[in-house]
């Protein structure tokens, strides 16, 4: 795996430090989540100040006192406009990684964008000089999947609003630990249990992850950057298909099942789960998520980008942790969901 040094987003700022902005402050949707926290990690360490935007305030933390003593925690209520316009006083930059995964209770991926629109305003109102926003590979507004035209709309928002800005596009997330993953760790759950694992669709779309470690430099590069408008692709160096990525998984966590693309619709492959959502009560995928993965859409736009070559690789990555993966299942449902959402 390559080390976070020698990526080139750090490389490149430490080349460029003259078009590198003075942060002192700076807000992050979730600084005790996933991403947020490895990024919450680089700023501290950097010297600065943090906001701590979230709806999950008693998440376990590893911050020394001192540490925590610079992150101030506020709720991440998006209706109450007045309370952000305040948290978001003397912030420099705002790392905005906020969304729903599912478009439940009424909740769509519209309203979403809607919701992030005010956000934008309400950034740019507050004196934020940048906002850098993680949205998705390929995400395109008159995209047949609700949840990349979601993130096109956000995306567009942000560009209309005014202030200086940058977007981020992973496809997917991986990190240090095997629960960090969601999908691998409890697609070798399910692999460690079953003879036989099967795939929607041909097994042939690709992904591209991105490490955790990776993402988070890259967010502070383009956060620091006094650019504005630059759009980049959050993916990582290996892009295996579907069929290549699960028989790796299954090999790094010592699963004998075999690994199949019948060519089975995505609707009937996602019904086949449902016995484990009801045995775990989350969600382990819906029909929109395994379309998504089958869509081709989940691979970088510009596979010239040569950052992506250095960035840490996701087979070493499963190489290294694939004796933990799915020892124990990991839920999403209570991983995100375990307070109320924004309204």
């Amino acid at each position: 795996a390559k080390t976070l040094e020698s990526t080139s987003e750090c490389d490149g700022a430490r080349e460029a430090e003259g078009r590198m902005a003075r942060t002192t402050t700076s807000a992050i949707t979730g600084a005790f989540s996933y991403t947020g926290r490895y990024l919450a990690r680089r700023l501290l360490d950097d010297g600065q100040r943090i906001v701590n935007l979230t709806n999950h305030p008693n998440r376990p933390v590893a911050f020394s006192p001192a540490e925590l003593a610079r992150i101030r925690t506020l709720p991440l209520d998006l209706a109450d406009e007045v309370a952000l316009a305040r948290a978001l006083e003397g912030v420099d930059v705002l790392y905005c990684t906020w969304w729903i995964r599912f478009a439940v209770g009424g909740d769509t991926h519209q309203k979403a964008a809607a919701r992030l629109q005010r956000f934008f305003g309400l950034a740019k109102g507050a004196g934020v000089r940048k906002v850098v926003f993680s949205s998705h590979t390929r995400a395109r507004e008159d995209s047949p999947y609700a949840y990349l035209a979601g993130k096109a709309t956000a995306e567009q928002h942000l560009r209309e609003s005014g202030i200086d800005y940058a977007i981020v596009r992973p496809c997917g997330i991986f990190g240090d630990g095997a629960s960090e993953s969601i999908l691998m760790n409890n697609a070798a759950y399910v692999l460690r249990r079953t003879p036989l694992f099967l795939l929607a669709g041909s097994g042939n779309d690709r992904f591209q992850p991105i490490h955790v470690r990776d993402m988070a430099a890259l967010c502070q590069y383009l956060g620091e950057s006094v650019s504005s408008g630059e759009e980049r692709d959050a993916c990582g160096p290996d892009a295996p298909t579907a069929r290549e990525l699960f028989t790796r998984v299954a090999r790094a966590c010592g699963s004998r099942a075999f690994v199949a693309a019948p060519g089975l619709p995505t609707r009937l492959v996602t019904m086949m789960t449902k016995p484990l959502d009801l045995w775990t009560g989350d969600i382990l995928l819906d029909t929109d998520d395994l379309d998504l993965m089958c869509s081709g859409l989940t691979v970088a736009d510009d596979p010239n980008d040569a950052a992506i070559a250095s960035r840490r690789s996701l087979f070493a990555w499963l190489d290294e942790v694939g004796p933990e993966l799915g020892r124990e299942y990991v839920s999403s449902v209570k991983r995100y969901y375990d307070k109320p959402r924004p309204s």
